[in-house]
């Protein structure tokens, strides 16, 4: 005879498969990554940010008006 299964054996086994789906914004956020990555223009341009902040050539702006004033 087949076993029964319930309403609630039927949640709990979606809520398990819920619980390891990825959300579409975790998926557009590695999409985005991704795209990043395979970029060399823009993956030289996060190297020579880093290289500026590792040698100090930083400036603290703590409001909007003072970056448009630095443009």
């Amino acid at each position: 005879m087949p076993e029964l299964v319930t309403i609630q054996d039927v949640y709990e086994t979606l809520k398990r498969i819920e619980e390891k789906m990825v959300t579409r914004e975790e998926v557009e956020a590695l999409i985005d990554s991704v795209e990043i990555l395979n970029n060399p223009k823009t993956m030289e341009a996060l190297h020579k940010s880093d290289q500026d902040i590792e040698a100090g050539r930083v400036k603290e702006v703590t409001s909007v008006k003072e970056l448009l004033d630095e443009l």
